[in-house]
């Protein structure tokens, strides 16, 4: 019958065979006294190799980078000299055919009856760590690169607290905060001026996992709100539920959108005035008929005065009365021409197509009249109401009645229509149509390009300019041949959204 020592050693060689890390023990002159199989297979040695040997001059004699490693300074070693566990994970062993491994090994004394009489060693390979840590190192190095380079500010937020936990050099460059300073931030505390939005936005992000916005801007130290483009993801890391944040500096963008708004009312501008001088004879034309009515009533009404007749009071004011109309008359044609020439910002209102287009035609109707030209109007009395800048959307009808009164200026029986309608129950469309004799095919393909023009003297803007108002209401413009010669001229606006038709 076995005796328990037998039993236990033969536990004890189980174990230490069944085991995949590497085992070895030595005495106090750190000869090898023992080794199981998963140490031999990890260094070549086989047990009888091993046995009696130094097991430090064996595979523990260099440094990783393969100068001198004495024994004096080996902490497995050390384990026997001082009593205490060493446990080590930057150093490697050396195998039978002269390669290295990393390993990770405790050292652990063993004492017997209070004397220490040598020491055990467990180590493992680590060589699949060290990959895994240096592919791990590689990526955040990568990954800090690319943080660093882009030029939109990164916050990395904890959602429990709403602690920062890191933020790239723009985030501190955007804020004015150096990074000790930021990381010390809450998102509420960027945001604490708009708190309404900020929290609108946090819980669409929290609902869907991701969100974006336009509305949230950011306070700097010195106070200022800088307007942000904000995009944002929840993520998980490190067992933490984070939010990435990539925010865009967009004070540069708006001010270039300003800009071009300015550069856009400007030329808009330009072409009114252009307009007005290419026309001014037909407006000395319109002017000059009611201010002549405005003298003939006057001087009609001083011949009654001067002739001292009791009896012609009624006559008197009926002449006055209409005296004053044609004065109106006249102020009215003033006042369209300096609102269509007017100089300013975009300024969108809730309009009446028909009353746009009216306005437009009434500057032009001289023009046609001069040329002896049968113009039409069918205005639908059910049109939805549209939001657009009035003067700019007048200067597309204008631009489209001008240019078809110019194509009819050498045509017999010359006819101009102008024409609203709703257009799929939820736009508003306007048709200019003439009987002029229209455009080539490779010339109607291009007419809505910038500086493309069929006339001699023309600069080629009108239509392209007329094509960008009309894209910026959300609208479209085309133009098509019309069956009897001549072309028509289509736009469109989308409905007022909530805004019933016109009555």
């Amino acid at each position: 019958m076995k005796s328990n020592e037998d039993v236990l050693l033969k536990h004890r060689n189980l174990i230490l065979e069944a085991t995949g890390d590497g085992v070895y023990g030595i005495d106090a002159n750190g000869l090898t006294t023992f080794s199981n199989p998963a140490a031999e297979r990890l260094t070549g040695f086989s047990s009888d190799e091993l046995f009696g040997k130094s097991s430090h001059t064996l595979i523990h004699h260099s440094h990783p980078d393969g100068s001198h490693f004495p024994n004096t300074e080996c902490p497995i070693y050390a384990a026997f000299k001082d009593g205490k566990v060493h446990h080590v994970t930057d150093e490697v062993f050396w195998r039978k055919d002269g390669s290295s491994f990393p390993v990770e090994y405790v050292s652990t004394p063993i004492i017997d009856d209070g004397e220490i009489v040598g020491a055990v060693v467990s180590f493992r390979d680590i060589t699949e760590r060290k990959q895994a840590e240096a592919a791990l190192s590689e990526s955040e190095e990568r990954y800090r690169k690319i943080v660093e380079s882009t030029h939109e500010a990164i916050f990395l937020v904890r959602i429990a607290d709403g602690i920062m936990l890191d933020v790239n050099d723009e985030a501190c460059r955007m804020l004015g905060y150096s990074r000790d300073e930021l990381i010390t931030k809450t998102t509420e505390d960027l945001h604490q001026h708009q708190m309404d939005i900020h929290r609108e936005f946090m819980a669409s992000l929290l609902a869907s996992g991701r969100a974006k916005t336009d509305r949230l801007s950011c306070l700097s130290s010195n106070g200022e709100q800088i307007p942000v483009r904000v995009s944002a993801s929840v993520i998980q890391l490190q067992e933490e539920e984070c939010i990435l944040f990539i925010a865009q500096d967009m004070r540069e963008h708006l001010k270039a959108e300003q800009k071009a708004r300015t550069l856009q009312a400007n030329l808009h501008h330009g072409a009114r005035v252009s307009s007005m001088g290419e026309m001014a004879s037909g407006l000395a034309h319109e002017l000059n008929q009611p201010l002549a009515a405005v003298m003939n009533y006057l001087q009609a009404c001083q011949m009654l005065i001067d002739a001292n007749d009791t009896g012609a009071s009624d006559q008197l004011s009926d002449y006055i009365g209409r005296a004053a109309d044609q004065a109106e008359r006249a102020g009215k044609i003033i006042s369209g021409l300096r609102s269509f020439v007017k100089k300013g910002e975009s300024n969108r209102t809730i309009e009446n197509l028909n009353e746009i287009a009216e306005e437009a035609i009434g500057l032009l109707a001289a023009n046609a009249t001069a040329e002896g030209i049968d113009f039409r109007v069918s205005f639908a009395s059910d049109l939805p109401r549209v939001s657009v800048d009035r003067i700019q959307i007048q200067q597309v009808v204008f631009n489209l009645v001008r240019n078809a009164i110019e194509a009819l200026s050498l045509v017999a029986g010359a006819q101009l229509t102008v024409t609203t309608s709703t257009s799929n129950g939820d736009s508003a469309q306007i048709s200019i149509r003439d009987n002029g004799p229209g455009v080539a095919d490779e010339m109607l393909a291009k007419l809505f390009d910038a500086f493309t023009t069929t006339k001699p003297d023309g600069m080629g803007v009108g239509l392209s300019i007329s094509k960008s108002i009309v894209e910026e209401h959300s609208g479209k413009i085309r133009v098509d041949r019309n069956t009897g010669g001549g072309l028509c001229f289509t736009f469109t606006l989308p409905a007022e959204i909530g805004d019933g038709a016109d009555v």
